[in-house]
């Protein structure tokens, strides 16, 4: 059904994104996909609100911890959603309209700290139940779901939410150092 509460909610979400679709750097693209797509849409409203039935099912198959509604997966989309969407939606708008680069810095670096501890218990819970909700037939099975949602999904897609943030806190580094240090008068 076109009209469909799915289709409805995926539409509000593009229509979002086209607001914000202009911007001055790789930087606020990251937090505008982040905190619309990531965060809000997929780890949000489909992760932990379960809705859009057809990408749910989708989410079940990479993890079963979702349809399970595992308690750490669930508080880590619950934070996703209401507190790391918020905050990257308005870390890319102020980035956007350039509003007080100490306190942008400052939530570039704590949101970005809070992504990887997030991603890391993320990874970490699944390890600790020895991959069974992501290998449901073996890891080392070289099945195309397995490829697919596995190795694909999991093993190479995590990384970029450490390394991308990692990269994001020491550029909030320093331009926090740049905007703190003394400016140097040229003698002549």
């Amino acid at each position: 059904m076109i009209l469909g509460s799915d289709n409805l909610i995926l539409a509000g979400f593009i229509i979002a994104s086209l607001f914000l679709i202009k911007g001055p750097n790789f930087q606020y693209y990251w937090f505008v996909f982040n905190g619309i797509w990531i965060h809000l849409y997929l780890d949000g409203t489909v992760g932990y609100w379960q809705k859009h039935q057809w990408l749910f099912q989708k989410y079940s198959e990479l993890d079963l911890r979702y349809p399970l509604q595992e308690p750490t997966l669930m508080t880590i989309s619950a934070i996703e959603f209401f507190i790391m969407g918020p905050l990257c939606v308005w870390i890319a708008l102020r980035i956007k309209f350039q509003k007080n680069e100490i306190l942008t810095n400052f939530l570039i670096g704590l949101t970005s700290a809070i992504q990887i501890m997030g991603t890391i218990f993320f990874v970490a819970n699944e390890w600790s139940r020895n991959f069974k909700d992501v290998c449901q037939y073996g890891c080392f099975t070289y099945t195309f779901a397995n490829i697919f949602y596995f190795w694909i999904f999991f093993v190479a897609a995590n990384p970029v939410w450490i390394i991308v943030p990692l990269q994001q806190i020491i550029t909030a580094y320093k331009n926090l150092k740049n905007l703190f240090e003394p400016k140097k008068s040229k003698k002549a």
